[in-house]
């Protein structure tokens, strides 16, 4: 929590493919090998292929596996967001999605905080086909943010526990949309 500015959300876990732009370790690494640090990068991506594959499918068991039991997200306004929370909002939003035409988060960089914590920096991009409130029209959206993830492993496998939202633009058919 650096910044007043970071917003936790659980965006994260809706990626397509990993781009390594970087993968530099900081300065808080542990002593890990270069072996420890990819294995790792290599557990991490299957969540993201896992994370993806359930966002493109609409498949709630699949995004919820990706979800640790003990999870708690802090939105914009401060409310606290409970996992069936999350499950409940990941339905609504995917009820108004027709097609998701692209999505990719690259991986700036990495913090190597111990062998089960670490601090991952991505940009995501996310395209997709949303109906407008007749349900029969759609709009092309199209989604970009900065994340720092924070990301555990527990006795089951690596989680993202924390999102934070760095800042990103909305563009609704070609054009940038600037909230009121």
């Amino acid at each position: 929590m650096h910044s007043k500015s970071l917003i936790l959300i659980i965006a994260n876990l809706t990626l397509l493919s990993i781009t390594f732009t970087s993968c530099k370790s900081g300065s808080y690494e542990r002593g890990l090998s270069d072996l420890e640090k990819a294995e790792i990068i290599d557990e991490i991506e299957e969540e993201f292929i896992e994370g993806v594959e359930a966002t493109r499918n609409k498949d709630i068991d699949l995004y919820m596996s990706q979800l640790p039991e003990d999870l708690i997200i802090y939105d914009e306004s401060g409310e606290i967001i409970t996992r069936n929370q999350q499950r409940e909002y990941a339905l609504r939003d995917w009820a108004i999605i027709d097609t998701t035409l692209f999505l990719e988060t690259s991986i700036d960089s990495i913090d190597f905080i111990s062998t089960d914590s670490i601090h991952v920096w991505t940009f995501q991009q996310w395209e997709r086909m949303m109906f407008r409130r007749d349900g029969i029209t759609t709009d092309t959206v199209l989604t970009t943010q900065k994340h720092k993830e924070v990301w555990k492993k527990n006795p089951i496998g690596w989680f993202g526990y924390e999102i934070f939202e760095l800042g990103g633009d909305i563009f609704i058919n070609g054009e940038k949309y600037i909230p009121e």
